[in-house]
């Protein structure tokens, strides 16, 4: 039987179905980001502040020169800090971290989609388990530069497997500057992509022209590695997580807020490949992918959790293996019927997010308040403890959102060497501990109150009682207590140390 023939209309309207679905899943990955006031994720509003110190540097309205520096170079790190400082240029620099929230969120299933096609390219259905991982454990953690590594890394494996399909120099150009930007984002990122590129070519046995077309690809990245970064090298503390530790880790790889809806996600994928496997004449493995499958979940395992100050390095392995599984099988024209699997299980998590975010908003809203009743410009200790799961914890750095409201100054922004683009110039007391969420030892108070004008103490009332000796409450919030701290003559004003 010939098949009937598509006509101009209904082409249009098939092309006018994709178009309304691809902007209602759209909508739906945007949904929770602004739909709360405080997106509700551990790292996030360290980073933002940061991105705020380094704009208003040498503003007059703030002091900020004063306890910070820039130092920009060509760190693999970049690409928050970068892309934070254009838009903020044009929004305010908390609607420019929402825009920066959105473009993760809806780089990465794109990314997905692209690096499919090129895998298999007569089908698009596959690439909807992707949505799964928008909201993935290090968005959730608010490690968004490794997060938008992901969805760079896959974009460049898609422009780089579009060149060897068809080798050009306009398309080698392209992957070359992905791979750059790849750089830019995470260095993890970067080279997990670059192990794929190497597994393929050797899965795929291709000619040495291609291995050295495709290593050129890093060069630019690694020259910029060598020159301006070197992060990790030298470093000697090493920590291998064990067996039982591994298996809790592999969950992670589709962690979100309800550990149920987790695990019903991982057993419908496994039945979604039984279903497109079962009596489907058009089904195939792809035996390169399957290998490259094996090979990322073979790295999982040998990885350590812990190299020199980067922790949770074995599991930002999952992301890439996940997608890697969906690169596995060609599952023909009953991809587009069990589409409706993923698609319902992304509502549905979708939905989870977005109510767990407005859960969050008012306990955030009276951590809030406590910006209020501290004056600008004061210099504050955040002193912080919490052992929930890490997504569970968007108190941690909470506080940033001083800096950026009332200008304070915190010890705590994030400035790591050859790494993120601000330094510390401010030589200040600051107990172990914060990074930690786990105080061993009390700080030294008298130290706190000769260095600092506040302290910003969130469930750590067994430091009530020192910190009422040299100070003065003056809010409390559920777990948060706020202390202005108490000067001698000789002490520090609310403008720095005296002279």
């Amino acid at each position: 039987m010939d098949r009937p023939e598509t006509t101009p209309n209904s082409s249009s309207a098939q092309i006018g179905f994709r178009v309304a679905g691809v902007l209602i899943l759209a909508v739906m990955l945007l949904a929770p980001i602004w739909s709360a006031r405080f997106p509700p994720l551990l790292d996030y509003p360290n980073h933002l502040a940061r991105s705020f110190v380094l704009a208003h540097l040498h503003d007059p309205n703030f002091t900020f020169s004063n306890y910070y520096r820039a130092d920009w170079g060509a760190y693999p790190y970049l690409g928050m800090d970068a892309a934070l400082a254009f838009l903020g240029r044009f929004f305010p620099i908390e609607t420019a971290g929402r825009l920066f929230l959105s473009l993760c969120a809806l780089a990465l299933p794109a990314a997905a989609w692209f690096f499919l096609r090129q895998v298999n390219p007569i089908e698009n259905a596959t690439s909807a388990w992707a949505l799964l991982i928008a909201f993935n454990v290090f968005f959730l953690e608010g490690f968004l530069n490794f997060n938008l590594s992901i969805a760079a890394g896959f974009f460049a494996l898609g422009l780089w497997l579009r060149w060897l399909a068809k080798p050009g120099m306009a398309l080698w150009i392209a992957a070359l500057g992905a791979f750059t930007a790849l750089y830019f984002t995470h260095l993890l990122g970067f080279g997990i992509s670059g192990l794929i590129v190497v597994g393929y070519l050797a899965l795929s046995r291709r000619p040495l022209r291609d291995w050295i077309w495709s290593g050129a690809l890093a060069l630019p990245g690694l020259a910029f590695y060598l020159h301006s970064s070197r992060v990790g090298l030298g470093v000697n503390k090493v920590v291998f997580h064990g067996l039982g530790d591994k298996l809790d880790s592999l969950q992670m790889i589709l962690h979100g807020y309800s550990p149920a809806l987790d695990w019903i996600s991982l057993v419908a994928l496994g039945a979604w490949f039984l279903a497109a496997w079962r009596r489907n004449l058009e089904f195939r493995w792809n035996a390169r992918w399957l290998g490259i499958a094996a090979f990322l979940f073979a790295l999982f395992w040998a990885i350590p959790w812990m190299w020199g100050e980067g922790s949770d390095l074995d599991i930002r392995v999952l992301p890439f293996l996940f997608i890697a599984v969906l690169a596995t099988a060609r599952v023909g024209r009953r991809a587009k019927s069990l589409a409706v699997i993923p698609l319902l299980l992304f509502a549905v998590r979708t939905v989870n997010v977005t109510r767990h975010f407005a859960a969050a908003q008012p306990e955030l809203a009276g951590l809030a308040r406590s910006f209020d009743a501290i004056p600008r410009g004061a210099l504050v200790l955040p002193i912080v403890e919490g052992d929930q799961d890490p997504i569970e914890r968007p108190f941690t750095h909470f506080w940033a959102y001083g800096v950026i409201r009332r200008g304070w100054f915190s010890p705590y922004l994030m400035d790591a060497p050859g790494e993120t683009p601000m330094r510390i110039v401010h030589d200040s007391y600051t107990p172990d501990g914060f990074w930690d969420h786990v105080y061993d030892e009390p700080p030294d108070w008298k130290q706190v109150q000769s260095d600092y004008d506040y302290v910003w103490a969130y469930d750590v009332s067994k430091f009530s009682a020192p910190l009422a000796s040299i100070g003065e409450r003056i809010y409390s919030y559920g777990p948060l207590e706020v202390y202005r701290l108490r000067k001698s003559p000789e002490g520090t004003t609310l403008n720095g140390p005296a002279k």
